[in-house]
Formats: structure tokens, C-alpha cells, sequence
């Protein structure tokens, strides 16, 4: 049976509408700070101060106009940027960024954008994949069998980010917040490859982006917290300069 091609177009377009519909964009360019995506939630993050301690580099991608790529020790299998930001990453690692929100436990990883400035400043996070394995240093072309898909954005749903928000490359654009129970039943030895692609909507234009996690610092402690501490190393100085001047009058004595 031959159909009109005028149908056909139809009901493509008809289609691709439906798909549009059930897609979820999160704006973070001004118009909205955070959004969520399949349980995961994406918010706009304050310029801040980085470096060795505060986060964790673990994968660059870079290309033009879209580029996409997962961490891995292994290689560079798409465009992925070779060196010590590209890297695997094990489960162990990545529970050191968990934080809670509202009793909800997340993974805690910062997105850094680098892209030029004017009307090349915007960039989309058009897929996010979180895939678990006992295998490290994975170089497939075939992102599926990187093992175990634990957290993935749906076939049209991306994030917009606006890189002109914060100024220099290390700063920050977004927060990524996965729920840690999407990675149930995960060894800590285990190894997570987080797949990204980027530049469907709004092409990449410039520098490198950056994957990094957050590494959860040692509160300190508060001054009431302090004070017995304080009373007990001066109590042990005391005690310690009595036994010195005692020795000290047994030995004249002598």
C-alpha cells in the first residue's frame, strides 16, 4: 500500500512533537537556577575557589561544535583530553562527595564550562550517564557496555548552561546532584564512568569542559568545642613543667 508522503511527513512531525513534549529542559542561564531531571538535580553554582583539595578532576572533554566523551585511564576513546584530569574513578571515590538534601542523599559534582564569550557563551548537556562496572580503564566505543547504567538523562532532556555566568575556567557552572541509591548494591572498588555529550542545542565553541567531585572537608570545631580541649593541653604543659622542675631539684639535691 503506498501512502502519501504528505501523511508520512505528517505524522513524523506529529512525533517528533510528542517526543519534544515529554522532554525536560533545565535553563540555568538566568531564567532558573536548578531544575530536576530523573530524580537528579541540576543547580547553577556560585563562582567559587578551586584546586587540590576542594575538587576532584576527573574527566575534560573538548571538540567542536559537539563533543562528548567518559573518564577512563585507559585512553582516549572520543573527546576526551589525555592527562591527570582524565581518569578512572571508583565507587569508593565518588561516596566521598555524598551530601543530603531535605533527607535526601546525593552525590555532590561540579560542571565547569569554558566557552567563549557574547553569543557563543551559551552550551547544552544534552546526555548524562552514569554506568558502574568491575572493570576500570574501559576504552569502548560502545558506551552501553561500559557496564551497569545506573542514572542517564531521557532521549531529549539537557541541561542549558550560559558559561558568561561565572568568569575563568575552574570556577564552576553547575552543581550535579545524583541520588545515591540509583548506584544500590555497587562495590566500593567498583569503577563509575560518567558519559557526557554536549553541543546538540547550543554548539561548543571553545575550551574544555570539566567533570570534578566535591571531597567532603573536616568541620572545625566550634570555640565551645575548643575550651575542654584547651583546658586539657594546658593542664598536660602544667604537668609536664612540674616533673621538670622536680627533676631538676632532685638532681641540685644530689
Amino acid at each position: 500500500m503506498n501512502i502519501p508522503q504528505r501523511y508520512i511527513l505528517s505524522i513524523l512531525a506529529s512525533f517528533a512533537t510528542a517526543l519534544a513534549a515529554n522532554a525536560t529542559v533545565v535553563d540555568l542561564t538566568g531564567s532558573n537556577n536548578s531544575g530536576s531531571i530523573n530524580g537528579a538535580q541540576f543547580i547553577f553554582a556560585d563562582q567559587q575557589p578551586t584546586g587540590t583539595g576542594v575538587i576532584q578532576s576527573f574527566l575534560r572533554v573538548q571538540n567542536s561544535p559537539v563533543e562528548e566523551g567518559y573518564n577512563t585511564s585507559g585512553g582516549t576513546p572520543f573527546d576526551d583530553k589525555a592527562g591527570p584530569w582524565t581518569h578512572d574513578l571508583t565507587f569508593g571515590d565518588l561516596q566521598g562527595s555524598t551530601t543530603t538534601i531535605n533527607g535526601t542523599d546525593y552525590f555532590k559534582l561540579l560542571l565547569d564550562v569554558n566557552e567563549p564569550g557574547g553569543n557563543k557563551s551559551l552550551i547544552s548537556l544534552d546526555q548524562l550517564q552514569f554506568y558502574t562496572s568491575p572493570v576500570g580503564s574501559q576504552t569502548t566505543a560502545t558506551v552501553s557496555s561500559l557496564g551497569t547504567l545506573r542514572y542517564s538523562f531521557g532521549a531529549n532532556d539537557a541541561v542549558l548552561l550560559d558559561a558568561s555566568r561565572n568568569h575563568g575556567s575552574g570556577s564552576g557552572d553547575m552543581y550535579a546532584y545524583i541520588p545515591t541509591s540509583n548506584f544500590a548494591g555497587t562495590n566500593a572498588n567498583d569503577f563509575v564512568y560518567l558519559y557526557s555529550h554536549f553541543g546538540n542545542s547550543a554548539a561548543s565553541e571553545g575550551g574544555f569542559e570539566e567533570w570534578a567531585t566535591f571531597c567532603n572537608s573536616t568541620p572545625v570545631p566550634e570555640m565551645s568545642a575548643l575550651f575542654p580541649m584547651i583546658g586539657l593541653l594546658a593542664a598536660g604543659l602544667a604537668t609536664c613543667h612540674v616533673r621538670r622542675r622536680n627533676a631538676q631539684q632532685l638532681a641540685l639535691r644530689k
